[in-house]
């Protein structure tokens, strides 16, 4: 099966999701729009099929298809979305716009163009003088102001961005929705390395609270809008891909197996996977309404109540394994994904031992994750969600155009 595959570049941190209050917010979201607008009008001169454009992405990427999907209701121009391991359900409160205005007037100010108190196009025109390279720079980088993370992320104007998406209509194009089974292994390796490791009841409700409940939120309202909806919780764990021993199907995991850029050392069931979900996708976006309810021995569409949950490499075997959804989601009852207090995560009941609360963060340095409870590190203590404060990445994840021949 052939396909285009096309990727976009789009601004990042200030450039992208700048706060100048005399222009637009969310340039980052308005490049990608651009990307999309240049591939359906030009695409055929690539052999390309305008009407088969499928936008997909992971992590930061895929939190981006679905604002996106958001964003152009009206005007969607692709016909099938899949955004793998992020959506707007689950990647924290979206800036208010004094919140990123603040940072803009933080960085100008450090630059000598004025701050808040300034004439707004005066300062703007200051900042144009500068070089990008100065202006990145001029971030604050301590901890609680840190620049991506805190400042410069999708910001609320009601036109790309909206404060609440709970009960908001998106455009009605099919979707194919899903996460991997342990998301926060990236993370908690990552912290491992810098000698910081958390038990496992709180990756228990990290998984939970950024990932899986947002997951099923946001396919329940796809669903809702009688939108063709795809649900798949990835399973993967080959050895050659691991990046430690706890880090089990960890956040991006997929990545290599859709690209086939896995090492050349792959089994005989990992390279039979790879071309397995390599070709799911590309069905999707062949015939984003019906293709998948043919591949292989058909993918149900995702129904709640029904084993149509699929599970992909479940076992390391290439097919379609269902489930039904609660058997993930059954503990997203106590998760408020809405959150932005971290200290939410105590109330959590651990998903392997619901009469046991996770104990509080703790630090170590001994090489072995503590299994009872400790001091909270410093950096853990801010009124921050968890989902931004683990799950945000940079923004610098993939945002994919995946486009059907003209066949």
């Amino acid at each position: 099966m052939s396909y285009i595959l096309i990727a976009n570049s789009y601004r990042l941190s200030i450039l992208g999701f700048p706060g100048n209050p005399t222009g637009p917010q969310n340039v980052a979201l308005l490049d990608q729009r651009l990307a999309v607008e240049w591939v359906r009008d030009n695409v055929e001169q690539f052999g390309g099929d305008p009407a088969r454009i499928t936008l997909f992405g992971q992590s930061a990427g895929a939190a981006a298809v679905d604002f996106y999907s958001y964003a152009w209701v009206k005007d969607p121009i692709a016909a099938g979305f899949i955004p793998e391991s992020g959506n707007v359900m689950g990647w924290g409160l979206p800036n208010p716009k004094a919140t990123t205005e603040k940072g803009w007037f933080t960085v100008s100010s450090a630059l000598g163009c004025g701050n808040a108190s300034s004439v707004a196009s005066e300062v703007l025109s200051c900042m144009r003088t500068k070089s990008s390279t100065d202006i990145l720079n001029a971030i604050p980088t301590a901890s609680g102001t840190a620049g991506i993370l805190g400042m410069f992320v999708p910001t609320v104007d009601d036109t790309v961005v909206f404060a609440n998406y709970t009960g908001r209509k998106a455009a009605d194009v099919p979707m194919l929705i899903g996460n991997n089974d342990y998301e926060g292994g990236l993370w908690r390796t990552t912290f491992a390395l810098g000698g910081t490791f958390f038990p496992d009841k709180f990756w228990n409700a990290f998984n939970l609270q950024a990932f899986t409940c947002p997951t099923g939120i946001r396919a329940n309202a796809s669903l809702a809008q009688g939108v063709p909806t795809w649900r798949y919780r990835y399973f993967g764990t080959w050895t050659n891909l691991a990046i430690s021993s706890n880090a089990g199907t960890y956040h991006s995991a997929e990545i290599a197996m859709l690209f086939n850029t896995q090492p050349a050392n792959s089994s005989m069931a990992q390279t039979t996977f790879g071309k397995y979900i390599r070709g799911a996708w590309a069905t999707f976006a062949k015939d984003p309404k019906k293709g998948l309810t043919t591949y292989g021995e058909g993918w149900p569409t995702w129904d709640p109540t029904k084993d149509t949950l699929v599970r992909l490499a479940f076992e390391e075997k290439s097919g379609v394994n269902l489930a039904k959804g609660y058997q993930y989601d059954g503990w997203c009852s106590f998760a408020n994904v809405s959150s932005t207090d971290a200290s939410v995560y105590a109330a959590f009941p651990d998903a392997m031992n619901p009469s046991v609360p996770p104990t509080p963060i703790a630090t170590s340095t001994s090489g072995e994750s503590p299994s009872g409870t400790g001091a909270a590190p410093a950096t853990t203590t801010s009124k921050s969600s968890g989902a931004s404060k683990l799950g945000m990445g940079v923004w610098t994840m993939m945002a994919v155009v995946l486009v059907g021949l003209m066949l």
